[in-house]
C-alpha cells in the first residue's frame, strides 16, 4: 500500500474491521428495517414467560422465531417493511394467530396478545387493529406507501416538467415546504441539513449537500417513502430524514404495465402566455416480481426478484417572459424610456448633453442587440418591461430501470441488493432573467437552449444475520453517482466576432456567451457549461442487542466522496459587461441603458485559467450508540450519542487554494503584506497563473507546510457531537393516548463545497476592471472596444478570490426540540398536536472580506482619514485616501469567503387528524403555523439557504439580514385522501355483481388540497450603493428603504401592480452627486408577503376485473382542478419598470394552470 494515501489506508483498515468484526457500529445511511414487539398475557392479565412466538413474512414466507422473556415480552428487530402474520403459543393455552400486520420502514409496531386457556386446539385468530398512533418512540414520522403514491394526484405536475422522481410527493406531508427551485425544507430544516437515503444508502449530492432529485427509483417500484421530521435518534445524521424503500419480490408472481398521458388539449391556458405551451407527455413502463428459484422438494422459494422499467417522452415548451429594449431604444430614441425612469437628461462622459431622441449607438452595442437581445413581441410599441414572450422548445426523454434481488439463506441469514439507473436527455430553456449571481443555464433565447443530460446510478447491498433473537447484525454497502453536463451548440469565437468583443482566453470547448447586464433588462450569459461527476461510496454496519428492557444499537458509517468538474470560471470566460450606473462615468452619463448604447460599462470581469479541472477525493466517518429503554410498560426513553468526523475533501492534484486573512509578513517585493494565498503543496505552485500572481503582487503565494496548516487547507472540526434524548409516555397505560418529545443536536455534513470553494483560484485569473476616467478627466478607461484596459499593455486588473474558506471552519449545527400529544379517536382515526422548535448555529454565510464599513463619502471618493500606506495603495495623498483603498486587503477586489456567521430560529405548531386504515376511507389533514427566522438566506433571499451560504449585506453586522425565511410560509393547510365509493359488489350500496357492478363498482376518489399564505419577499434595487461599500459588485443588489405607516400593497392589487411603489423609495439612498448616503436600506428581509396558494388536485379511478388475477385501473387526474390562479411572486426590484408586477403563475405543487393526466394500469 505504499502508493496509497494515509487516509485511504485508514479507510481500508476500518472497512476490513467492519467486515471481520460483528461488533462494529450505523449512521448517515441508516437501517430501513423495523421492529415488531409486544407483551403476551393470560386472561387475568398476568404475563406469560416462555411463550413461543413466530413471525411470518406474508410476501416471502420467511419466518423468525422467539420466546417471551420473564416479563412476557418479545421483540423482532431488523425486519423488512411489509405484511406479516404473528403466531403465539404456550403450554395450557390455545394458540393465537394475528394476520395482516402492516409494518412500515423503521416502524416500531406493538402487537400485544392475550392467550386463552386451552379449551380447544383450534387456533384463535385475532385481527390486530391498524396502527393509529405511535406509542413506542419519540420521533415523529409520516409515511406514504406505494399505492398512495400511484393513486394520489401528486405526480401530474412532476411529469409535466419531465421528472419521474417521487420527491415532489413529499410536500403532501405535514411540515414540508418547497421553494421556487424545487428545494425542500422539513420543519425548518434546509436542504443541506436533510439526510436522504434509498434502501439505507445516501442519495445526497456531493457539491451542495442537497438531494439528487432524479436518483429515486420509479414510482411503481417504491414500497414506501417515509419522512422522519422530528426527534430523530442517534442513528440519523440529518435533522430530518427522508427514507425510500424499494419493492421486493414475493412468493407469488406479480407485476403490471402502465401508461400516463398528458396533452395540450387537456390543459387550461396560461394568461401570461401568448398560447398554450406545447405538451404531449407519455410516461410508460412495467414491473415484474416473484420467486426466482425454488428449493428442492417443493419447499418455499428462497430467492426473489423485482424489476421495473419506466420511460418518459415529453416534447414540451417552456414559457419565457423577458424585458428587452423597445425598437425605439434599439435605434437610440430614449425619450419615453428616460421619462419612465425619472431621468431628466443624459450626457456624454465629458458632460456634453445628448439629445435623448438621437443617442449614438456604438457598433458593438448594435451587434449585441442584434445577436443577444430578442426584439419585443408583446405589449405597446414603447414598452420595455416584460415585452418579450416565447414558448421555448425544451423536450425531455427519460429511460430508467430498477432491479432488486432478495435471498433467504436461512431463518437467520438473508441478503438483498438493488440497482437503479436513469438516463435523462434534456433540453433546458435559457433562464435569461438571471442577473449578477451565478445562474445555471442563463443566457439569451437567441443562442438556443442548453443540452443538460443526466445519468444517475444507485446501488445498495444489505446482509443481516440473527445470532439469537436478542443479537442481530446488519451490514450495508452501496454507492450513488450522478453525471451531468451543460452545453450549447454555437461557437464562442464566432459569437464574439459577431459582437466585436475580444477576450484573452475564449472557450474552444464550450459555448459561452458574453454576459451583458443592463440594469432592468434580461441577462445574456453567465451560464457555466461543463461536465460534473459526483459519487459517494458507503459502507456501514450496525449491531442490535436486546438486554432485558434495553434495546441497544451501535453503528459506524464510512464514506468515500469524489467530485469532478472541468470548466472553472467558465461563466466569466467571455466576459461580464455591467451597466448599473455605479462608476463615475456611469454617473456622468445619467442612465445605464444610455451608457450601454455609448459602449461604456461601469465595470467588467473576465477569466483565464491554466488548469480548468477539479478532481476531489475525501472521506467521512460517523459513529453512534443508541439505547431504547423500556423504563416501565408505559414509558420508553430513547437515549443516543452520535459523533461525526468530516476531514477536508482534497483536490488530488493540488488545484485549489486558500486565503489566509491573518497573514502579516513580507511580500514578494519585501514590503509588509496583509493576507496571503496558500496552496496545498510545492507541486501545486506549477499551476499558478502569471496574471493572477501579477494582479495580487506583492501578495505571496505559499504552501500549506509554510503556512503551518493541513494540506486540506482547513482544520477538521473535532467537536461534532450529537447527543439525542427522547421519550414516549402513555399516561393512561393504554394504546389510546401518548405524550412524546425530545431534544437533539445535529451536524451538517459539509461534503464538497469546501473543495469547490477554492477550486483553481491560483491557477486561474478572474480580473475585475472598474470604470474610471483617464488622466485627462474626460475619457473613460473602459469601453466595448477596450473592455479590460488592454491598451495599458496587459489584461491585469484587480484580482478577486472566489471563494475563500475559513481555516478554522466549524461544521454547522442545529439543536431541535419538540413536544407531541397524540390520541386515538377510534375508528382508525388519530389526532396529533405538536410543537417543534430549533436553533441553527454556525450556519454558512458568504461575505466579502474586503468590504469597507458604511461611510458617507463614496466608494471611489476621497475620505478625510489619514493617508493609507502599504502595498497596493495608489491613491493616497495629503487630503486622504480613496475609500476603496481602505479595504483590508487593497491588493484585491472582492474576497468572497464562507463564514460561520448565520443563525436560524424556528418555531411551529401542527394539528393533524389522520385515518391511515379503513375499508373505504383514508385521509390526513393538517394545519401548520410556522415562524422561521434566519439570516442564512443573505441580503436578498430568493430560495432556501444552501450549503456554502449566501452573501450578507454587511460583514460587520450579520444580523442586518435576519428576517423571515422566504418560502417557509406562515400558514399551511394540507389534506390528502383516498375514498373507495361504497357502491358495487361487497359494498354498502347496490351490492351486486354482473354488468351493474362493472358500471358502478370499483370507483375511487383521491385528492390533495393545499391552502397556504404567501412567501416572504424582500424589496431591492440595483442602481445605488447606499452605504458606499461596493455592494453592487459583490452582491449585485441592495435592499431599499421601506417607509413606515405606508401601505405595502397597491390599493387594488392587480398583476400589473401588486405592490405600492410609494412604500419603497430608493432614490433617497443616493446623494445629489450619485454616491450613497452612507447607510444601508432599512427594508427588512421578508417584509412583504407574496400571493398565497389555493389548490385542489383530484383523481378519479375505476377498476375492472379482467381475469381472476388481473385487473385494469383507469385514472383521470387533475392538478389544480378549479384552475385557481396562483400567482408567482411579483417583481421585487424597485428600480425596474416592472416593479410590483406579476408575470406568471406559480407551478410548484401543481398549482399552475389546470392540467389533466390520463392513466391506465394493468396489474396481476
Amino acid at each position: 500500500m505504499s502508493g496509497i494515501s494515509p487516509a485511504a489506508r485508514f479507510f481500508c483498515r476500518v472497512v476490513l474491521f467492519a467486515l471481520c468484526c460483528l461488533a462494529s457500529l450505523t449512521a448517515h445511511a441508516q437501517s430501513t428495517f423495523g421492529s415488531i414487539l409486544g407483551t403476551v398475557r393470560d386472561s387475568s392479565g398476568a404475563v406469560i414467560p416462555g411463550a413461543a412466538v413466530t413471525l411470518i413474512n406474508a410476501g416471502t414466507a420467511a419466518l423468525r422465531t422467539a420466546q417471551t422473556d420473564q416479563d412476557g415480552n418479545y421483540a423482532f428487530n431488523n425486519i423488512d417493511a411489509g405484511v406479516y402474520e404473528l403466531k403465539l403459543s404456550a403450554a395450557s393455552f390455545a394458540p393465537v394467530a394475528v394476520p395482516l400486520i402492516q409494518l412500515t420502514a423503521r416502524e416500531v409496531r406493538r402487537v400485544d396478545a392475550v392467550l386463552q386457556p386451552a379449551s380447544t386446539t383450534q387456533t384463535i385468530e385475532i385481527i390486530d387493529p391498524p396502527l393509529v398512533i405511535n406509542t413506542e418512540t419519540s420521533g415523529i414520522t409520516q409515511t406514504k406507501i406505494g399505492e398512495e403514491l400511484v393513486r394520489l394526484p401528486v405526480a401530474v405536475f412532476a411529469r409535466s416538467t419531465g421528472s419521474t422522481s417521487p420527491i415532489s410527493t413529499l410536500t403532501t406531508e405535514a411540515g414540508v415546504q418547497v421553494d421556487d427551485t424545487g428545494n425542500l425544507a422539513v420543519m425548518g430544516t434546509t436542504p443541506a441539513l436533510l439526510s436522504l437515503t434509498i434502501d439505507g444508502i445516501s442519495s445526497v449530492g456531493v457539491e451542495y449537500s442537497g438531494p439528487v432529485n432524479e436518483m429515486f427509483p420509479s414510482f411503481n417500484s417504491i414500497e414506501e417513502i417515509q419522512i422522519s421530521a422530528l426527534n430523530n435518534n442517534a442513528e440519523f445524521s440529518g435533522v430530518a430524514d427522508i427514507t425510500t424503500v424499494s419493492k421486493a419480490g414475493t412468493i407469488k408472481y406479480h407485476g403490471g404495465v402502465f401508461e400516463n398521458h398528458q396533452n395540450t388539449v387537456f390543459n387550461a391556458g396560461n394568461p401570461f402566455a401568448l398560447s398554450k405551451p406545447k405538451i404531449i407527455m407519455n410516461d410508460f413502463g412495467g414491473t415484474l416480481g416473484g420467486p426466482l428459484r425454488f428449493r428442492r422438494g417443493g419447499a418455499s422459494p428462497s430467492t426473489f426478484f423485482f424489476i421495473s422499467y419506466e420511460g418518459l417522452r415529453l416534447p414540451r415548451e417552456t414559457p419565457i417572459v423577458l424585458s428587452v429594449p423597445s425598437m425605439d431604444m434599439r435605434n437610440g430614441n430614449l425619450v419615453n424610456y428616460i421619462a419612465g425612469q425619472g431621468v431628466d437628461a443624459i450626457y456624454q462622459p465629458d458632460g456634453t448633453p445628448i439629445d435623448p431622441a438621437n443617442v449614438p449607438v456604438s457598433s458593438n452595442s448594435a451587434a449585441i442587440l442584434e445577436h443577444l437581445f430578442p426584439t419585443p413581441n408583446i405589449g405597446a410599441a414603447d414598452s420595455y418591461a416584460n415585452n418579450y414572450q416565447i414558448n421555448f422548445p425544451s423536450p425531455i426523454s427519460t429511460n430508467q430501470g430498477d432491479i432488486r434481488l432478495d435471498h433467504n439463506f436461512s431463518d437467520k441469514q438473508r441478503v438483498f441488493a438493488r440497482f437503479s439507473y436513469k438516463n435523462r436527455q434534456v433540453i433546458t430553456a435559457p433562464s435569461a432573467d438571471c442577473v449578477y449571481t451565478y445562474c445555471a443555464e442563463a443566457g439569451s433565447p437567441l443562442q438556443g437552449g442548453y443540452n443538460t443530460p443526466e445519468i444517475d446510478e444507485g446501488l445498495t447491498f444489505a446482509h443481516t444475520y440473527v445470532f439469537t433473537p436478542a443479537l442481530l447484525n446488519e451490514f450495508r454497502g452501496g454507492y450513488n453517482a450522478q453525471h451531468t453536463s451543460e452545453t450549447q451548440s454555437y461557437s464562442t469565437t464566432e459569437l464574439l466576432d459577431k459582437v466585436g468583443l475580444t477576450v484573452p482566453q475564449p472557450s474552444m470547448q464550450y459555448s459561452e456567451a458574453p454576459q451583458v447586464l443592463i440594469n432592468g433588462f434580461m441577462s445574456t450569459g453567465a451560464g457555466n457549461p461543463g461536465v460534473q461527476r459526483g459519487q459517494i461510496i458507503q459502507l456501514l454496519d450496525n449491531v442490535t442487542w436486546i438486554h432485558h428492557t434495553h434495546t441497544f444499537k451501535f453503528g459506524a458509517d464510512l464514506k468515500r466522496i469524489s467530485d469532478h468538474d472541468d470548466n472553472v470560471f467558465g461563466n466569466y470566460r467571455s466576459g461580464w459587461y455591467v451597466f448599473d450606473g455605479s462608476s463615475p462615468v456611469g454617473t456622468n452619463i445619467g442612465d445605464p441603458y444610455a451608457a450601454f448604447l455609448l459602449g461604456y460599462p461601469d465595470w467588467t470581469e473576465v477569466s483565464t485559467t491554466n488548469r480548468p479541472t477539479m478532481d476531489g477525493l475525501g472521506y467521512s466517518y460517523a459513529f453512534f450508540a443508541q439505547d431504547d429503554w423500556k423504563v416501565t410498560p408505559s414509558l420508553t426513553l430513547n437515549l443516543g450519542l452520535r459523533y461525526e468526523l468530516h476531514p477536508p475533501i482534497k483536490e488530488q492534484h493540488g488545484n485549489t487554494a486558500f486565503f489566509q486573512p491573518d497573514f502579516n509578513g513580507a511580500g514578494t517585493d519585501g514590503t509588509t503584506v496583509h493576507g496571503t494565498v496558500v496552496v496545498p503543496s510545492e507541486s501545486a505552485l506549477q499551476y499558478t497563473s502569471a496574471d493572477f500572481a501579477g494582479a495580487i503582487a506583492p501578495t505571496p503565494i505559499t504552501t500549506a507546510n509554510q503556512a503551518g496548516i493541513p494540506t486540506g487547507l482547513h482544520f477538521t472540526d473535532h467537536q461534532d457531537w450529537g447527543p439525542r434524548i427522547g421519550f414516549a409516555w402513555r399516561p393512561f397505560h393504554n394504546e389510546k393516548t401518548v405524550l412524546r418529545g425530545g431534544w437533539g443536536r445535529f451536524i451538517e455534513t459539509p461534503l464538497g463545497f469546501s473543495l469547490v470553494a477554492g477550486w483553481a483560484v491560483h491557477s486561474s485569473y478572474v480580473g475585475t476592471y472598474n470604470q474610471a476616467f483617464a488622466d485627462d478627466g474626460v475619457t473613460p478607461l473602459l469601453s466595448f472596444q477596450d473592455p479590460f484596459n488592454s491598451s495599458a499593455g496587459s489584461y491585469t486588473g484587480t484580482a478577486g478570490f472566489y471563494y475563500a474558506y475559513p481555516i478554522h471552519y466549524q461544521d454547522p449545527s442545529v439543536q431541535q426540540w419538540n413536544l407531541t400529544f397524540e390520541r386515538d379517536l377510534g375508528r382508525g382515526t388519530g389526532m396529533r398536536l405538536s410543537y417543534a422548535g430549533s436553533h441553527g448555529h454556525n450556519l454558512d454565510a458568504m461575505v466579502d472580506l474586503n468590504q469597507v464599513p458604511a461611510n458617507p463619502y463614496g466608494y471611489y471618493n476621497t475620505d478625510p482619514a489619514p493617508a493609507a500606506t502599504g502595498s497596493c495603495i495608489t491613491n493616497a495623498g495629503s487630503d486622504g485616501t480613496l475609500v476603496a483603498d481602505h479595504r483590508p486587503y487593497p491588493c484585491w477586489s472582492v474576497i468572497q469567503s464562507v463564514v460561520n456567521a448565520a443563525e436560524s430560529n424556528y418555531n411551529s405548531a401542527t394539528a393533524e387528524v389522520s385515518r391511515r386504515a379503513g375499508s373505504d376511507l383514508t385521509f390526513d389533514a393538517s394545519y401548520t403555523w410556522t415562524r422561521d427566522l434566519s439570516n442564512a438566506g443573505g441580503s436578498v433571499p430568493n430560495a432556501f439557504a444552501i450549503s456554502g451560504g449566501t452573501f450578507l449585506t454587511d460583514r460587520f453586522h450579520p444580523g442586518r439580514d435576519y428576517g423571515n425565511v422566504m418560502f417557509d410560509r406562515r400558514h399551511r393547510f394540507l389534506a390528502t385522501y383516498l375514498y373507495e365509493l361504497p357502491f358495487g359488489r361487497g359494498k354498502q350500496w347496490l351490492n351486486s355483481g354482473g354488468a351493474l357492478n362493472q358500471v358502478i363498482g370499483g370507483w375511487q376518489l383521491g385528492g390533495v388540497t393545499i391552502w397556504q399564505s404567501g412567501a416572504f419577499l424582500t424589496p431591492y434595487q440595483q442602481s445605488i450603493d447606499p452605504a458606499n461599500t461596493n455592494i453592487l459588485t459583490t452582491v449585485g443588489q441592495a435592499r431599499t428603504d421601506q417607509l413606515p405607516h405606508v401601505p405595502l400593497y397597491a390599493q387594488h392589487r392587480t398583476t400589473a401592480q401588486w405592490l405600492n411603489p410609494d412604500a419603497f423609495p430608493y432614490q433617497n439612498l443616493a446623494t445629489p452627486d450619485g454616491n450613497g448616503i452612507g447607510r444601508f436600506g432599512n427594508a427588512p428581509v421578508g417584509a412583504v408577503v407574496g400571493p398565497g396558494t389555493v389548490n385542489f388536485s383530484v383523481s378519479t379511478s375505476k377498476g375492472f376485473s379482467l381475469t381472476e388475477g388481473a385487473r385494469l385501473l383507469f385514472t383521470v387526474e387533475a392538478a389544480n382542478l378549479f384552475n385557481h390562479r396562483n400567482y408567482e411572486t411579483p417583481n421585487m426590484q424597485v428600480d425596474s419598470s416592472g416593479f410590483g408586477a406579476i408575470t406568471g403563475l406559480s407551478d410548484e405543487e401543481g398549482a399552475g394552470p389546470r392540467s389533466l393526466e390520463l392513466a391506465a394500469r394493468i396489474t396481476f
